[in-house]
């Protein structure tokens, strides 16, 4: 038995410490070690086809979970997960662990999980987590970086690694390249694409933010073939913009990521702006909502709004055959 952990001990370190640029060092390596006792269990259990009890407090941790075929043992802000339309559902029994930033930690305990999830926001949690169970840390978006979808990827295998479902998250994301390849096709076909902007809208009817460098979102564009309108550059990934600025952007067509309720009162704000009503593809009717979907997770939250953009730009190229014949 001591033989099989200090070989998922070993492993830990090596995918750690082969990616330099996650910021790994030797002191996890260490810390990966000092958990010897605790992810034995789990890397052995997975092994053998037995439930592993993960928990975690990241959503983007419990997308790749579930890619994986682990059911969460718990989740946090677990009720707010389905309602902004993130994907893949999570399943059945799974417990609400409370905020994000303020987890239920006696609950947790209680729960006795062989392995916590958690995201680089989070950290500040770690030592009072790992006396309970060993962590996983979750490093996907991060502006020094970039590249989200790419290291999105590399987390799932690296998570996949350490609890025995390399084989899992391999034909996992093969199946999200052939889906993100199907979506490029599609998109190649059509006769109108203009370039995109993509938004989340802002209830005060003067504002917009704007998605672009270090966004899942431009990642994915990126591999469809799809042209972001908006030049900017962001660290975060997106960027808060008065409307006076999109009207240079007036060949665009401008899809909104939806929010429900939010939606509405942006909406009418921005219905009742003269600017607003004179923008190129406002007059156009070159805007078109979005599902809404979790837009910091993992390639999960990729693959969806791949699905979705290709979507809403199908029903545009649509919309302008019929306009235009």
């Amino acid at each position: 038995m001591v033989g099989s952990s200090s070989k998922v001990s070993a492993r830990l370190c090596d995918i750690s410490m082969s990616r330099s640029d996650t910021g790994y060092t030797r002191r996890a390596c260490l810390k990966a070690l000092c958990a010897l006792p605790l992810l034995h269990y789990a890397s052995d259990a997975s092994a053998a086809g037995v439930p592993v009890r993960v928990v975690s407090l990241s959503w983007a941790g419990a997308q790749m979970l579930v890619s994986l075929g682990i059911a969460p043992l718990a989740l946090t802000e677990l009720a707010d997960y389905p309602r902004i339309g993130a994907l893949p559902p999570m399943p059945a029994g799974t417990i609400e662990l409370g905020a994000h930033s303020e987890p239920n930690l006696e609950l947790l305990q209680q729960l006795k999980p062989d392995l916590i999830v958690i995201d680089t926001n989070q950290q500040h949690l770690d030592a009072r987590l790992r006396t309970i169970a060993p962590t996983f840390t979750i490093d996907i978006y991060n502006p020094q970086r970039g590249k989200p979808y790419a290291r999105a990827v590399d987390e799932t295998l690296r998570l996949g690694a350490l609890l025995g479902h390399a084989e899992a998250a391999q034909r996992y994301l093969r199946e999200v390249d052939r889906t993100l390849a199907d979506r490029a096709r599609t998109l190649s076909t059509l006769k109108h694409m203009p370039p995109v902007l993509l938004v989340d809208l802002y209830d005060d009817g003067r504002h917009l933010y704007l998605y672009g460098p270090n966004s899942m979102m431009q990642d994915v564009m990126d591999r469809l073939g799809v042209r972001n309108a908006w030049p900017g550059s962001t660290d975060s990934g997106y960027l808060l913009e008065g409307i006076e600025a999109l009207a240079a952007y007036g060949d665009a067509q401008m899809l909104y990521i939806s929010h429900g309720a939010r939606d509405r009162v942006a909406l009418h704000n921005l219905d009742r702006s003269v600017l607003w009503q004179h923008l190129p593809f406002v007059q156009a009717q070159r805007v078109r909502p979005l599902p809404g979907f979790f837009a910091y997770g993992s390639t999960a939250s990729a693959v969806q709004f791949a699905r979705e953009l290709t979507a809403g730009l199908v029903a545009l190229d649509t919309q302008a055959e019929r306009t235009h014949g």
